[in-house]
């Protein structure tokens, strides 16, 4: 469950809030002056995002480095018939 928080309450209850996070799960937005400043949230939730980020930049990067030699110009269009041709399966 995602709670809202300001900072000053957080501060104030941050040893209580990591044993939610941690035992509960729950995840918290902590604002200052009513705009989001970070979250809150379990680790586990947090490293495999972080893992996700990776493996998603070395795909992409493994796409740059076999497309290196192609013109951009036929990426794009290539691209765009994949897509015209997943849109009509």
């Amino acid at each position: 469950m995602l709670k809202r928080i300001s900072a000053q309450k957080a501060r104030q209850r941050l040893g209580e809030l990591m044993d939610e996070v941690r035992i509960r799960g729950d995840r918290y937005l902590v604002e200052r002056g009513n705009r989001p400043m970070v979250a809150i949230i379990p680790v586990e939730e947090y490293v495999t995002w972080e893992k996700l980020r990776t493996d998603t930049r070395h795909k992409i990067q493994q796409v740059r480095d076999r497309n290196k030699d192609v013109a951009p110009e036929t990426l794009e269009a290539e691209i765009r018939e994949a897509v015209e041709a997943a849109r009509r399966a």
